[in-house]
């Protein structure tokens, strides 16, 4: 990440010791600020043992600030009192989940929209080896949790490393670069675990499968020579992955993915591929469904 806002990609770190350190990319390479003073008050940011840095404007105010896990169980947000070149802190106050401060042994802070409703979430990896999900239920300039979840697979198995079975850490991001959000897993074995889109989920998997006739899946004009329409429609929310294929399943254009709401849903597409035939792909939950497409020139 970008600690100081130069355009060069930074390092920032926590320690066994409960230290927040940083490794900030210069004319000659990283330069370590190993506990760096970044209180108002001169000092440096400590939480005892076994910190666990995120960063994230966590007000929206354009600013970095700094969530920090530790052995205790606490998440300490520090929030941004200076720039956002070089941020500077004063005390901490610790994120809540129903009123009560959130405790959970070693806990490892994430920040991530894991419903896309526009209002980020907090994810947490701890020592028991679950993945917890906190859903903001405020706002994404005031973020507010209310309940503590366990992170499952889409067909409802709860997270865990797969080797020792404790100490999570975890991560979001397209690893596969498909246009679906990932799931990076870790433990104290070390090894590093991906989940692909569509293979965990907030909650349990849906025991109600979308009927194709629901859908009402339909793409034009087909043939394609300049610019084509695709239209659906769901019945309850779902999480969605809509894209444009080749015959050999590669992802030529994503065009909505993400959980999303009930409702009807339209999308066009200009292709900038060569002419034949490709594959307009709707993925709703554990279900798939496919169009047919032809490229034409004429």
């Amino acid at each position: 990440m970008d600690w100081n806002s130069d355009g060069q990609r930074d390092i920032v770190s926590g320690d066994r010791y409960g230290n927040f350190n940083m490794f900030i990319q210069g004319m000659f390479g990283l330069e370590a600020f190993y506990r760096a003073r970044i209180l108002l008050n001169g000092d440096s940011i400590n939480v005892i043992n076994n910190s666990q840095p995120a960063v994230t404007d966590w007000d929206r105010d354009g600013k970095k600030d700094l969530l920090l896990g530790q052995e205790l169980g606490y998440v300490n947000l520090f929030l941004n009192q200076a720039s956002d070149t070089w941020p500077m802190f004063s005390t901490s106050t610790y994120i809540n989940c129903g009123g009560s401060p959130i405790m959970m042994n070693r806990v490892n802070p994430y920040v991530f929209d894991l419903n896309q409703d526009g209002r980020r979430d907090l994810i947490c990896g701890a020592n028991d080896g679950y993945v917890h999900y906190f859903e903001n239920t405020g706002s994404d300039t005031n973020p507010s949790f209310s309940r503590d979840e366990t992170l499952r697979t889409s067909t409802g198995t709860l997270i865990a490393p797969s080797g020792t079975a404790y100490g999570s850490r975890c991560g979001f991001g397209d690893w596969n670069n498909d246009g679906w959000t990932d799931f990076l897993l870790s433990g104290y074995d070390g090894l590093v675990e991906v989940y692909y889109g569509g293979e965990f989920s907030d909650v349990e998997a849906p025991s109600n499968p979308v009927r194709e006739g629901e859908l009402a899946f339909r793409v034009g004009p087909n043939p394609v020579c300049g610019q084509t329409a695709v239209n659906f429609a769901l019945p309850r929310a779902a999480r969605v992955s809509l894209g444009i294929y080749s015959p050999s399943g590669r992802l030529v254009e994503n065009l909505l993915s993400g959980k999303v709401s009930a409702g009807n849903y339209a999308r066009t597409w200009t292709p900038g591929c060569p002419t034949g035939v490709y594959l307009c792909r709707l993925a709703v939950d554990n279900q798939e469904f496919t169009r047919k497409l032809v490229v034409s020139k004429d």
